[in-house]
């Protein structure tokens, strides 16, 4: 499960208008779990070969739901939605949650389509910039951020003793899924590093993905690096960890980030944009490269008051209240 499912998944029962969801994809754990918090949901399981008849199956479906606004996730989805409504005569809302300007076909269909659009909805300042890139003006760009619900990450628990690590062993986590863009090569070879000067670290890895499996074969004999697979909820093993790191090449805005600092770890994230929208100098450490991060792994204490400030900002600024209130202002305009 991705940031923008599970995004979905906490968001959307809040939202106080009726709603409905159209996946593009079959039936997964996601939409199941959606659909039992009293939400429906069609699945066109789409691929090459039925994607004209889907198509017209997603048509027909919105011809009799009769929605006032369509809003769509993901790169896919945000370009056929575009098209649908204009033919439908349906206000299009464009969630964006990725940095596309490393695909020179995604950037230039974004761009060509965009008049589509009625509104952009990035979840980050930093794709914010992306947008602007792109050439869409500002007058169609409002950030809607990403959210913790503290409920959710109340009464952590401390589950070291589960995989025998030590109360003195040094423990980093990472919560991502194994897509090449999360970056986990490089963080797993500055741990391998490090290990050298620090046999007891241990290193979490949470998350599914296609890239799983070769990292899972690469270090079958690494009893250093710990997969857990997807989990439920990365709480208790970011509780149990001393640092978190995303050493991610493109983000939209990481909700494991978030819960990591809202649970006052200290946190190394990648110079990127998505990334020091949230980590700065005064919440937490900063690298751009295997150096950099290897140096940062062999510090030996680091800041309580980038701790401190990293919780205060999220309690403040990234809760659920706010992006209701942020999505509410933008959706009220259409209906």
């Amino acid at each position: 499960m991705g940031g923008a499912e599970k995004h979905l998944l906490k968001f959307l029962p809040e939202v106080k208008y009726d709603k409905f969801i159209i996946s593009l994809t079959k039936n997964k754990s996601i939409g199941r779990k959606i659909e039992k918090k009293g939400i429906k949901v069609y699945y066109l399981n789409t691929n090459y070969i039925n994607f004209p008849i889907q198509i017209l199956k997603l048509i027909k479906i919105l011809k009799n739901e009769k929605p006032n606004i369509l809003d769509s996730y993901l790169i896919h989805a945000n370009l056929i939605c575009r098209f649908i409504g204009k033919y439908l005569n349906i206000p299009v809302i464009n969630s964006v949650r990725n940095d596309y300007s490393y695909s020179k076909i995604y950037s230039w269909l974004d761009r060509l389509t965009s008049p589509l659009v009625s509104m952009y909805t990035p979840n980050s300042f930093a794709l914010k910039d992306y947008l602007n890139k792109i050439k869409i003006p500002s007058s169609k760009i409002e950030v809607v951020n990403n959210f913790i619900i503290s409920d959710e990450l109340k009464n952590p628990k401390n589950i070291r003793h589960k995989y025998n690590i030590s109360k003195n062993s040094k423990v980093f986590i990472c919560v991502a899924r194994f897509v090449e863009q999360k970056n986990h090569k490089l963080l797993i070879n500055t741990f391998n590093e490090y290990l050298k000067e620090d046999t007891n670290a241990k290193l979490f890895l949470c998350g599914g993905g296609p890239l799983l499996n070769h990292f899972k074969i690469k270090e079958k004999n690494n009893k250093n690096i710990i997969f857990t697979n997807t989990v439920k909820s990365s709480k208790n093993f970011i509780h149990s960890s001393d640092i978190f790191i995303l050493p991610s090449k493109r983000e939209g805005m990481s909700n494991a980030l978030m819960e990591a600092m809202f649970l006052g770890k200290t946190c190394f994230v990648s110079n990127i944009k998505p990334n020091t929208q949230l980590i700065n100098l005064k919440t937490g450490y900063i690298f751009s490269n295997k150096n950099q991060l290897l140096s940062l792994m062999r510090k030996k204490s680091y800041s309580n008051y980038k701790k401190s400030n990293s919780k205060n900002l999220i309690q403040k600024k990234y809760t659920l209240n706010k992006t209701l209130e942020r999505y509410y202002s933008i959706i009220n305009r259409y209906i």
